[in-house]
């Protein structure tokens, strides 16, 4: 995410600074200057940020989304209010935000440290335990009755550090319609939906992302009440500045939350999807929005083509012989290939897994090969 950030960078002119330990020297060359310092010592960065003289902070992880509006604010930058930002990743807590509104909803939820939280709760079966905080799909299980409870809360706990309490939200599952998330970028409180990605999810147990797609296939009514609803929470949980990667469902008409991530998506959905579907610069436009020269932003110039991402695993096997066949075909973006086996997907990690990123200004090419080789079969 600190490339795509620094590439961002050299087209704007800007100067660019990354701030981490020594695994982020991956990026030497993309980035001008590279500090290696914990991301925690936000003091420090602060001074080493002022004696640079640092117009605009940015985040590349939810680890980094506290520190960055601290820096921020300490430097009168825009940002997210420190004190937004260090409860923003809780899931939790933005859905207590959203009560009330008149087109984003919640099932039913609630916050759980041990099993009688949830056994003692209204939250019906089936229900989805999820940590509070963390992101990547990681420690999620749908859990079908309560025998299946103790080792979902498990599996949940685990995805903590030993030694920590594990927190953790147990929310009705929500079955059917489309799963989409909705990528924006705010500027002093005005909210942009730059593009909404529909989402193949494995399902239950786990709902592991299998794929990405852009634009989604919503009706235009429904597409401009996701626009409402979603830009609606983001006022709500106190976005003022800068990146979301929000995670909804659309059921019978219905837009429910999943939950807001605060900085960029990841899975390539960002970087290159969101700029081979509409054409747009995200990346520099949220750096801009960070240094306060972000313009006006007419989502009705965006192009109108289609992107998307396939991993190529044990719940997609179907794909393997679109995977095999696809490099030389002119839609693909690049073709992923870490092995020849077919592992299950238990959390999204595009770096080890096996993908096909695709682009066409004529709808989702993999469909239409998956057709064609149908056809020849029968």
């Amino acid at each position: 995410m600190a490339s795509y950030f620094g590439e961002a960078c050299r087209r704007l002119g800007y100067e660019s600074h990354y701030f981490s330990m020594p695994d982020g020297k991956l990026v030497d060359g993309i980035v001008d200057y590279y500090h290696e310092i914990n991301i925690f010592e936000k003091e420090k960065i602060t001074e080493i940020c002022k004696e640079i003289g640092v117009d605009g902070i940015v985040a590349t992880t939810e680890l980094s989304v506290a520190v960055a509006a601290y820096v921020a604010e300490q430097l009168g930058l825009l940002g997210l209010p420190y004190e937004v930002a260090q409860v923003i990743t809780n899931k939790y807590r933005n859905r207590n935000c959203i009560k009330g509104l008149k087109e984003l909803f919640s099932p039913k939820y609630v916050e759980a440290t041990c099993l009688k939280d949830i056994e003692d709760s209204d939250v019906p079966y089936p229900m989805i335990l999820k940590p509070v905080n963390l992101g990547g799909k990681r420690g999620i299980t749908v859990v079908r009755d309560a025998g299946e409870l103790p080792k979902a809360f498990e599996y949940a706990a685990n995805s903590f550090r030993k030694g920590t309490t594990p927190n953790i939200i147990a929310e009705q599952y929500l079955d059917g319609g489309m799963e989409c998330s909705v990528e924006s970028i705010t500027y002093k409180g005005v909210h942009t939906i730059i593009q909404i990605t529909q989402k193949d999810s494995s399902g239950a147990p786990h709902c592991v992302e299998l794929g990405h797609h852009q634009p989604a296939p919503l009706p235009k009514e429904i597409w401009d009440k996701v626009v409402r609803a979603v830009s609606s929470g983001l006022t709500a949980i106190g976005v003022t500045n800068g990146p979301c990667h929000t995670e909804i469902k659309v059921i019978g008409g219905d837009v429910y939350l999943i939950e807001f991530n605060a900085r960029p998506g990841g899975d390539h959905i960002w970087c290159p999807m969101v700029e081979l579907s509409t054409g747009f610069d995200i990346f520099s436009a949220i750096a801009q929005a960070a240094t306060g020269e972000l313009k006006p932003i007419d989502v009705t110039t965006f192009k109108h083509n289609y992107s998307g991402l396939y991993y190529v695993v044990e719940q997609t096997a179907y794909l393997k012989p679109v995977f095999d066949a696809c490099e030389n075909e002119p839609w693909c973006v690049e073709r992923h290939f870490v092995t020849n086996d077919l592992p299950e997907l238990t959390h999204n990690d595009v770096r080890h897994t096996n993908y096909i990123l695709y682009s066409s200004p004529d709808g989702n090419p993999v469909v239409e090969m998956l057709k064609k080789a149908k056809r020849i079969l029968d």
